[in-house]
């Protein structure tokens, strides 16, 4: 199939070299007539008329007169919509199966020379001996590339340039590559979960398909893991699959991940640059003509991700051009990602909306655990996953996270793995089983030792945070050489050594990757590379401090994990506290040993702070982080919880206070909230109720069955399979069966769509 492809483009090549000279060299240098530019034009809008019939579209005539009005051209609306209509008249009306193909896109007169020709070289080919045949092909094929490469970006070829992007699109996103799986990937449309994001109020969910329905332009920040860089993937994905068709304008994604950006003096030219190179990149060459007009037509989807991993000195500067650079193409779409902690409003005047991703909720992780069924080995499963994540409130939190979703049940397939209580254990035991692992199938032994391994990736992940180069998430292999050179020696190790540790590293940790055939490396996730910049700093508290103090964005995360490493966290915590308080609350969650003084007046400062402040979401977070500990102190925390409930006249506070119990994923919560359930003024506990999950479906189904419609609406909003249980055993009571029938049917209706999610990405 390829050898045709490329044989009929060499022919076309060789016959429009006929007919219109050497149009490659003409069109770059001379410009084209107006009546050329015309034509030009037409065909794209020809093109739209082709694409809304392939896809038994209704006809868009306003639509395609609203793009193509600002043109150079001269063509008025009303040409426009003639142009248009004609040709999907013409087109719907043709009965031909093979009306897509590539022949019925060529202009008449030149398909009879190409028949000929084909004919003429088709003979040749027959006739000529297999090394003959074999040298033909490859000449053909090369020659095939150079001319696609020429002609790439001519208008008359955009269709082709667009369905060449597709496919690389398609090949480069379809598997979610999980470097620290024994199963290295897995299907993107089998394994993402729609990730539901929060709208302007309190506990509106949403899913991201709506969101773009109702905003053009959005700021989507989210927890480091959440799921930011996934849903930009998924996006192309639909493109690739040809349903992104709830947007009116059906626009082309170009993802753009911010990390490279490396410029200093960045403009709106050098990100125009970036975008053609994207294209390049992806099998669209010379894209030039086609991104200046997608982006003045708004046909292009701007996906701008991480705009957290961009380094801080120049981050500011990024900003400022993506600013200008969206206020100069305002018809575009646009979603930038970044972390939560690290975006500050900055876009807040150029977009629609911002919005957060949210954490998994039980029927999420539910939803994603199913692509793992068939990796469950004997004695374990799903089911019993959740019932073990249950047990573990600090675990549960990570498992909200989609990254540290996907970490935990790989290792959980391993039957000799088993579920730690803390985040600090957790990511220890996961390194270590990474770093140790052999190649299985070939029976070869690690030739180097994990403890080497794991120095290795310290020290390269403190040089990417510490380094003067732009980017902190890719490393060039002259950079890692000359630091391991440095290093081995410390581990008895000859910097020979370094290309063999570093193989060791990427084929069987999948905690490095190699980019570009080997000039790039960069850790498997910023997370991962936190966690070993943590390690290595692990003996050297003062220096991490200094670290923080300069740069409280770059360093928090890896503070956090530190807190999780050291014997003693006290001072550490007592400086970040000067600096950042909510990050010193934070610390605590994760910190082994603190002063208990420092830790009450931490958490007492916290206390008023979630009793007075209006936005309380990620005071409530990390309070409940601490009260969800077992210890003393956790205790003494989730009893002043519990008594806000119980004695605080403030309504404010009781709603803060629900908030927070809800987040600490403790079973014993759940009736405590429910003491609440029916006061009015409460509403906001029935929510929490629902983002607990399957902890309250008990609960809620004993309310429901005291005739409560309330409740049996909360089972439909948690939507797991034991929630429909729940309702399915109210249809044993007469005065329930009307009542619960239909929102049975509603819950077995949504969890029937989501087993066939994959359908639709």
């Amino acid at each position: 199939m390829k050898q045709k492809y490329l044989l009929r483009l060499f022919i076309l090549t060789l016959s429009l070299s006929i007919f219109l000279g050497s149009v490659s060299s003409s069109y770059s240098q001379n410009p084209p007539s107006v009546l050329f530019k015309q034509q030009a034009l037409s065909q794209e809008i020809k093109g739209y008329a082709k694409r809304h019939v392939d896809n038994n579209e209704n006809m868009k005539t306003e639509l395609i007169k609203d793009l193509y009005e600002d043109n150079s051209v001269g063509l008025t609306k009303s040409q426009i919509g003639e142009i248009y209509e004609t040709e999907y008249t013409q087109l719907k009306q043709q009965k031909s199966a093979d009306n897509n193909s590539f022949w019925n896109q060529l202009p008449k007169d030149l398909s009879d020379w190409i028949v000929i020709v084909i004919g003429g070289m088709g003979w040749i080919y027959a006739a000529t001996s297999k090394v003959v045949n074999k040298w033909i092909t490859t000449i053909i094929e090369k020659i095939g590339d150079w001319s696609y490469k020429q002609l790439s970006g001519l208008p008359f070829f955009e269709d082709i340039n667009l369905k060449g992007y597709r496919k690389a699109l398609g090949k480069k996103y379809e598997k979610l590559n999980i470097s620290f799986s024994d199963n290295h990937s897995l299907e993107m449309r089998d394994v993402y979960v729609p990730l539901k994001v929060s709208g302007s109020k309190d506990y509106q969910l949403i899913e991201v398909e709506h969101a773009l329905n109702d905003y053009k332009r959005l700021v989507v920040k989210g927890a480091p893991g959440s799921g930011k860089s996934m849903l930009c993937r998924s996006l192309c994905i639909e493109y690739v699959d040809d349903k992104l068709k709830y947007l009116l304008e059906q626009p082309i994604p170009l993802l753009l991940e911010l990390h490279g950006l490396k410029e200093s003096n960045l403009t709106v030219e050098t990100l125009k640059k970036k975008l053609v190179e994207i294209c390049a990149l992806n099998d669209f060459p010379k894209a030039d003509n086609f991104i200046d007009n997608g982006l003045k037509k708004g046909r292009l989807f701007l996906l701008f991700d991480g705009l957290d991993e961009v380094k801080s000195e120049i981050r500011s500067s990024v900003i400022e051009v993506i600013k200008i650079f969206l206020d100069t193409y305002e018809k575009c779409r646009v979603i930038i990602t970044c972390r939560a902690a690290v975006y500050d409003n900055q876009f807040i005047n150029v977009v629609d909306q911002t919005l957060e991703i949210e954490e998994f909720r039980d029927r999420q992780i539910r939803d994603f655990l199913k692509a793992w069924e068939s990796q469950m080995p004997t004695g374990k499963s799903a089911e019993q996953l959740m019932e073990e994540l249950r047990k573990r409130p600090r675990i549960m939190e990570l498992a909200r996270n989609p990254l540290l979703l996907t970490m935990i049940t790989d290792l959980y397939t391993k039957t000799f793995f088993i579920l730690p209580h803390s985040r600090g254990d957790f990511y220890k035991q996961a390194t270590e089983i990474f770093l140790e692992r052999r190649d299985t199938e070939k029976n070869i032994a690690n030739d180097y030792e994990g403890k080497d391994k794991r120095r290795v990736l310290q020290s390269l992940a403190l040089y990417l945070y510490d380094s003067q180069q732009q980017d902190r998430r890719e490393i060039s292999y002259d950079s890692m050489r000359n630091k391991l050179n440095e290093v081995l020696p410390s581990l008895n190790l000859s910097p020979n050594d370094t290309n063999p540790i570093i193989k060791e590293i990427c084929d069987r940790s999948g905690l490095l990757l190699c980019l570009d055939g080997g000039e790039n490396y960069k850790f498997a996730h910023l997370t991962l590379q936190e966690y070993f910049a943590a390690e290595a700093l692990r003996e050297n508290e003062k220096d991490l401090i200094n670290k923080f103090k300069i740069d409280t964005v770059a360093w928090r995360e890896i503070v956090k994990l530190w807190c999780g490493l050291a014997t003693d966290s006290t001072n550490l915590i007592r400086e970040v506290y000067e600096k950042d308080p909510l990050a010193a609350l934070e610390c605590l969650a994760d910190a082994q040993v603190v002063d208990e003084t420092l830790a009450n007046k931490i958490i007492e400062y916290f206390k008023q702070q979630l009793l007075s402040q209006e936005d309380t979401d990620n005071i409530a977070k990390a309070l409940a982080a601490v009260a969800a500990d077992y210890r003393p102190r956790g205790k003494a925390l989730l009893q002043f919880l519990i008594d806000i409930m119980e004695k605080d006249d403030n309504l404010s506070h009781k709603q803060a206070a629900a908030k927070t119990l809800s987040y600490t994923n403790l079973p014993q919560v759940v009736e405590t909230l429910a003491t609440y359930y029916h006061q009015p003024h409460l509403l906001e506990v029935r929510q929490e109720l629902i983002r607990m999950g399957d902890l309250a479906v008990s609960t809620l189904e004993s309310i429901a069955m005291k005739d409560c419609e309330e409740a049996m609406d909360d089972l439909v909003a948690i939507g797991t399979h034991d929630a429909a249980d729940a309702l399915n055993k109210l249809l044993d009571y007469p005065q329930l069966e009307e009542k619960a029938a239909w929102r049975v049917a509603t819950v077995l209706d949504k969890l029937k769509e989501d087993e066939t999610i994959s359908d639709r990405f």
